[in-house]
């Protein structure tokens, strides 16, 4: 999951009735954003933009509600989409605003965390390290905020086999969000989930575990237990699980994830899709052969749909399954 950012100065003139009602849609939509329900945010933003059709299309809350909109899309796996609302907010807020505001970097990051995933990684770095550059001359060098793209550009390292270099990155933004009275910030979770990740790719699972654990707790406490953030938590666990062949810890997480993601209002499809093929090895592993046949076949068709059929993940599961049914006769 993405660390996206949301504009951070939002303009709130007085007296203008457009502009309180575009303002309350807009905390409203942030409000069902961060809680993935996806429908009734991009509802609602889609609502503040009609508010805002009497200022012209330069103004600087249509770019506000277009990064909205990207938000949304983005975190659904709708990057074409998400990318062109980002592009269209950050012509604007650097015309309407100069390039180097604050919002233009909110832009840039976003961007950046798109180009990642997409793995245009020369680009992402390029775009990442802009936004930095801006918010450090706007915020300070020590400003919390600045953890996002130092998390970002962990992620990227790591993507590059610099592990060393994303290992830094991920400390320094865990260092930035330190609070002084020792309260940990929900802001961290995923900086925790990302190291934490690094260190089960270099085989330090007993680093890895208390990371994903604090993630955890974390995440379920500002978000309860069904939003994508605590099941892909969960899941991350199993993996860890598996992988040290704790098979009936990973079996537990793997359900647990199963059950909060299937409980949610809107389910994340993909989200499910890779919890239903993580579950589908370990129990083709365990010699479960029938059951693993059932979450395969569950795994493909989702996975499928929600990614295309060309996709790497669905040859990963093709393969797998085929190795099954080589397994079944």
């Amino acid at each position: 999951m993405a660390l996206l950012l949301g504009s951070l100065f939002v303009p709130i003139p007085v007296g203008a009735d457009s502009t309180d009602h575009w303002q309350r849609l807009t905390q409203e939509g942030s409000a069902a954003r961060e809680q993935a329900r996806y429908t009734e945010a991009e509802q609602l933003f889609l609502k503040a933009s009609l508010e805002l059709e009497r200022f012209g299309r330069t103004d600087e809350r249509v770019a506000t509600t277009l990064n909205n909109l990207g938000l949304v899309y983005h975190e659904q796996g709708q990057h074409a989409r998400a990318q062109s609302h980002y592009e269209r907010a950050l012509a604007i807020w650097e015309q309407v605003l100069g390039a180097e505001h604050i919002d233009v970097a909110t832009s840039l990051h976003n961007l950046a965390e798109l180009y990642l995933q997409e793995g245009e990684l020369e680009r992402a770095e390029s775009y990442y390290l802009r936004s930095l550059a801006i918010g450090e001359w706007v915020l300070g060098a020590g400003h919390p905020r600045l953890a996002f793209g130092y998390n970002g550009l962990g992620l990227l390292y790591r993507r590059q086999g610099h592990l060393a270099r994303a290992e830094s990155r991920f400390h320094i933004a865990l260092a930035l969000l330190e609070s002084r009275d020792g309260a940990e910030s929900a802001d961290t979770a995923p900086i925790l989930n990302n190291l934490a990740s690094l260190y089960k790719e270099k085989e330090l699972y007993a680093f890895a575990e208390p990371l994903y654990q604090r993630a955890l707790v974390i995440r379920r406490a500002r978000y309860g237990d069904t939003h994508p953030a605590v099941v892909l938590s969960l899941n991350n666990l199993a993996n860890l699980y598996h992988v040290q062949g704790l098979f009936e810890l990973a079996d537990q997480r793997y359900r647990e994830a199963f059950a909060s993601n299937e409980a949610a209002k809107e389910p994340a499809a993909g989200l499910m899709g890779s919890i239903l093929g993580n579950w589908a090895l370990l129990t083709h592993e365990r010699g479960l052969l029938e059951e693993a046949k059932f979450r395969y076949e569950q795994a493909l068709v989702i996975q499928q749909q929600a990614l295309g059929r060309s996709h790497r993940m669905v040859a990963v599961l093709l393969d797998r399954y085929a190795g099954l049914l080589r397994d079944l006769g």
